[in-house]
């Protein structure tokens, strides 16, 4: 029997570390706030220790998004230099906003093929427990959060996040013929969990999006025109019979009475919104080109509201929340980050270039009705947008997908 050398036995593998370092700094994002918020300390001082900034500029040359990214911060970083917030309110402002930062690191982790694979995993699942943990607390298994939703994350955080795992288990029950059964029943339990168990309001517009796009990228005419009779009668069922459905119809009603008020404004959650909205409009228009300065949201919206019971310090819409902070050249930038993840899907492989829609239309989605990036929901952006479009310039060992390229979007 061979003997086993010393250096063989306390061997160091970087490049194993790294990727469950990964895979468990994606999982923190399901579960704990402040374990993702060290975890991403340490990956960037893992970035720095490594040495990957000496390819910074190959890793954005590469990877469009994540130069988009990068100028969008460094955009932020400017603005910090004017307007009327605090210190303390621009440092926490550009701290919360470091989702964008992470994704020109994590571009340069994910061109590894094991960590980018890994990453995949440790989504699925922290997805699938997310999923279990919900379902436990539905059934009193265990207590609902603080809001009494069943759900680990705020209801929207939740409902996004099922939405997307809910369209990856369908297209892995196409790609994964010897394991249907298993991804047939979480996508199921995920739409279940989406319209009667939380019943995030975004997340079950993402879902019907997401679902549509599905139906585009997979079926032809005929196949496509009986998934979309399915889906209609299942949300005409969902919003005829099941009590389930009040909340998108108080949405409704909100919507309609905010309009018919004469000063456009109601107490309802979307009433606020709407004024939230409104307000937000008004202060791009004071300062189109540049904004009013990192951090300085809450300070301008309280010098024009009128009324002090509807102040916020996020109007619950990325776009706004960018044009009011940093102007039309902030809206400009965050635009060419969206459309460059668009445009670079286009040219990747399949199953890939799904994957990569979808989270698109997530992102867009999820960016008019909240502001994924000021919120914690941020770092799963960041993460899951450097796994697709890292693999763009790396080696990979995708399966070779054997649906049809008819009904894809191209």
């Amino acid at each position: 029997m061979p003997s086993i050398q010393p250096d063989t036995v306390f061997k160091f593998d970087v490049t194993k570390f790294t990727a469950y370092l990964l895979a468990a700094f994606i999982a923190s994002f399901y579960f704990s706030t402040s374990l993702s918020t060290i975890l991403t300390a340490v990956v960037i001082l893992l970035w720095l220790g490594l040495g990957h900034y000496r390819t910074l500029y190959k890793d954005l040359a590469d990877v469009p998004t994540a130069a988009w990214a990068l100028g969008l911060y460094l955009i932020f970083v400017l603005g910090s230099f004017y307007g009327p917030a605090s210190f303390a309110d621009t440092v926490a402002m550009l701290g919360k906003y470091r989702e964008f930062l992470l994704v020109a690191v994590l571009v340069a982790f994910f061109n590894n093929n094991h960590c980018r694979l890994l990453g995949w995993k440790s989504i699925e699942l922290a997805s699938v427990f997310t999923l279990l943990i919900s379902y436990m607390m539905y059934f009193d298994v265990l207590a609902a959060n603080r809001q009494g939703d069943f759900c680990l994350k705020s209801r929207i955080t939740h409902s996004v996040l099922m939405a997307f795992f809910m369209f990856y288990c369908a297209h892995q029950f196409y790609e994964k013929p010897d394991r249907r059964l298993r991804y047939g029943l979480l996508a199921a339990l995920s739409v279940y969990n989406l319209f009667y168990v939380v019943q995030g309001r975004t997340g079950q517009l993402v879902a019907v999006a997401l679902g549509l796009l599905f139906v585009i990228q997979r079926f032809k005419i005929r196949q496509a025109f009986l998934a979309l009779s399915v889906m209609a009668v299942f949300l005409t069922l969902f919003m005829t019979f099941s009590d389930k459905s009040a909340r998108i119809y108080e949405g409704l009603a909100n919507t309609q009475a905010y309009f018919q008020a004469a000063s456009g404004s109601s107490d309802s959650s979307m009433g606020l919104r709407y004024t939230f909205w409104q307000r937000s409009l008004e202060l791009i228009q004071e300062r189109p080109f540049f904004g009013h300065g990192t951090g300085s949201f809450n300070q301008a919206y309280q010098s024009i509201n009128p009324d002090a019971a509807a102040s916020t310090h996020n109007p619950h819409n990325e776009f706004l929340m960018i044009g009011v902070q940093w102007g039309w050249v902030g809206l400009m930038v965050y635009g060419g980050f969206l459309a460059s993840q668009y445009i670079a899907a286009l040219r990747l492989p399949y199953p890939q270039l799904w994957y990569a829609q979808g989270l698109w239309v997530v992102l867009l989605a999820t960016s008019l009705f909240n502001s994924p990036f000021l919120d914690h929901s941020g770092h799963w952006f960041a993460a899951t947008i450097a796994i697709i479009y890292a693999s763009s310039q790396a080696e990979t060992s995708w399966p070779k997908c054997k649906a049809s390229r008819v009904g894809s979007i191209s």
